[in-house]
């Protein structure tokens, strides 16, 4: 199975290449796929491809199935499962921020 991830757009590098955070401060140049991207925009990045432009709302709620499927993993490798959500959104704390949602996830 392959996921898209949200992101945050923080430069805009050419007409078909901006930068993204994907959190934790991890930047990537990735490949424009969509119109009208701008600094600050949230998207969906899949295979080095902006796909989608996205709402805050809808950050938040591809955030929360990230974090469902990664406690399904965790469960099924036998490790802690709400520490591994914790380590995601953690790594998430800066998108979340600016979402006004706390790195918990509250």
């Amino acid at each position: 199975m392959c996921w898209a991830v949200p992101a945050k757009v923080v430069s805009i590098d050419s007409d078909v290449i901006a930068t993204v955070d994907l959190g934790q401060n991890t930047l990537k140049k990735v490949a424009i796929g969509v119109d009208d991207v701008k600094i600050g925009d949230y998207v969906m990045v899949h295979a080095g491809v902006i796909i989608a432009k996205l709402r805050k709302e809808e950050v938040w709620e591809n955030i929360k199935f990230i974090s469902d499927q990664i406690r399904e993993t965790a469960q099924l490798l036998g490790e802690d499962p709400e520490e591994a959500v914790k380590s995601y959104l953690e790594s998430m704390k800066s998108i979340l921020e600016d979402l006004g949602v706390k790195s918990d996830g509250r």
